[in-house]
């Protein structure tokens, strides 16, 4: 009998110790699952932000240089509701709601103050030119408990004709003018040619020819413009760029020196 209840005894330890294994080895499993699903999970929210960061940014390029092309003044409105439209049903089961709020009034660009009209601003025809675009994103994800997450972005083409110079001698009469170009950051562009330039001088297009270089007197990377054969002061200089994104600024200026040198 006591053999009997010993063997017993071990069996019920045997017993309770293999149970206590296969408790953990479940948990184990099972915590491992949920903490991996949620992961995964959790990573898919982070890719829709950021695909939607990225989405609402192409966006304000697009829409802003449709709008310098065209001048119309509703198109980055237009193109928000219907990418509002598209992303809800893009994501379908994820809950994810799109508000946004594009920039009315004054607003500080990169230290400079621009008045903007339905997310777009446009100012032109002075010797520093700018265009620009500005929104806010506000995304809700109601299956994760995301809401008021919110998020701005700004695009921005900034063109300021440093000087220009009608130079008059007896072989050859020559317009050189030094421009530089920006955008958002603010950082310069440096990759621009000939052919994202057209020039007027005193209100006639003129051919031109472009070189760029460092300019230690600016502290900058500067684009130089040469037209040739002008045989009188011009009245007034014109200069319209458009970069690789396809947005337009241009600028004006009536401050032209003279030199005999």
């Amino acid at each position: 009998m006591r053999a009997a209840r010993g063997k017993k005894g071990q069996f019920i330890i045997i017993a309770a110790l293999l149970l206590s294994i296969m408790i953990i080895a479940i948990s184990t499993v099972i915590y491992g699952t949920v903490t991996y699903y949620r992961q995964e999970r959790w990573e898919e929210y982070v890719t829709i932000v950021d695909s939607i960061k990225t989405a609402s940014c192409n966006l304000l390029q697009v829409g802003l240089a449709n709008y310098t092309q065209t001048l119309n003044q509703a198109v980055l409105r237009d193109y928000f509701n219907l990418w509002m439209r598209d992303v809800r049903k893009a994501y379908p089961g994820f809950g994810v709601d799109l508000s946004y709020s594009l920039a009315s009034g004054i607003r500080s660009a990169y230290g400079v103050s621009l008045n903007y009209s339905l997310g777009l601003n446009r100012t032109w025809n002075q010797r520093v030119s700018f265009s620009a675009s500005d929104a806010t994103v506000n995304i809700d994800v109601a299956s994760v408990g995301l809401a008021g997450y919110n998020f701005s972005s700004h695009v921005f083409l900034k063109m300021s004709i440093r000087d220009a110079a009608w130079y008059y001698q007896e072989s050859k009469r020559y317009v050189i003018m030094n421009v530089t170009a920006e955008r958002e950051g603010p950082e310069p562009v440096v990759s621009l040619k000939a052919s994202n330039f057209a020039v007027k001088l005193s209100g006639t297009p003129q051919p031109f020819t472009v070189k760029h270089y460092y300019g230690f007197k600016y502290n900058c990377f500067v684009y130089e413009i040469r037209v040739s054969s002008i045989t009188s002061l011009p009245s007034s200089i014109e200069i319209t760029l458009q970069d690789s994104r396809g947005i337009k600024t241009v600028s004006y200026t009536t401050n032209i020196q003279q030199s005999s040198e």
